[in-house]
């Protein structure tokens, strides 16, 4: 019986300490996204570009004349369609959240960035963006406030098809290469 009062007591600490905790969770994962999408700006103006994801925001944002930010709201429109049909449990506030500010974070650095297109600067530039993008990565997971679009997309494809995270993570990077590259995306050293 004290064992069972002690657990109850204990979850509801637990239950209080995470209600308090949500504005600090959510400032953490805005500002990961901020962060993250400004290393992605950094990268794209070296001329040697980034990871896949943004080979398909390169291409949506070719295609239809629009700024990378925009395009990766569109990519991530349909990455959450996909898992709020497949998985909805994959789906958190920050999964919701987060596009919106890597959106921000992507524009900004995109207008005050300048471009570093000579060697060897572009290369460290590149190296520190891809810092920049990993320092993002850290305060969002850090945050544990969801997934971001294109993993809750991931995971959800895991569960629905019982393949590993690495045959899905392959599958989608070479799926957003392919339509980047189509729609006007450039693969690059750094791709």
């Amino acid at each position: 019986y004290r064992l069972r009062q002690k657990r109850m007591i204990m979850q509801k600490r637990i239950k209080v300490l995470c209600e308090r905790d949500i504005p600090v969770r959510l400032f953490l994962v805005c500002l990961g996204n901020v962060i993250l999408g400004f290393g992605n700006a950094v990268c794209l103006k070296t001329g040697l570009g980034a990871d896949p994801l943004n080979v398909l925001y390169q291409g949506i944002a070719a295609a239809c004349r629009m700024p990378e930010g925009t395009a990766s709201l569109m990519a991530a429109a349909v990455m959450l369609t996909v898992t709020f049909f497949l998985d909805r449990r994959q789906l958190g506030v920050g999964t919701l959240v987060a596009p919106f500010f890597f959106s921000f974070g992507i524009d900004w650095g995109m207008k005050i960035v300048r471009e570093y297109m000579w060697f060897p600067v572009n290369y460290a530039m590149v190296l520190t963006g891809l810092c920049v993008i990993s320092f993002g990565i850290a305060v969002s997971i850090y945050a544990n406030f969801g997934k971001s679009s294109s993993d809750a997309m991931i995971f959800s494809l895991m569960h629905k098809t019982g393949l590993e995270y690495y045959k899905v993570r392959w599958g989608t990077d070479i799926l957003y290469l392919a339509l980047g590259v189509l729609l006007g995306g450039r693969i690059t050293l750094a791709t």
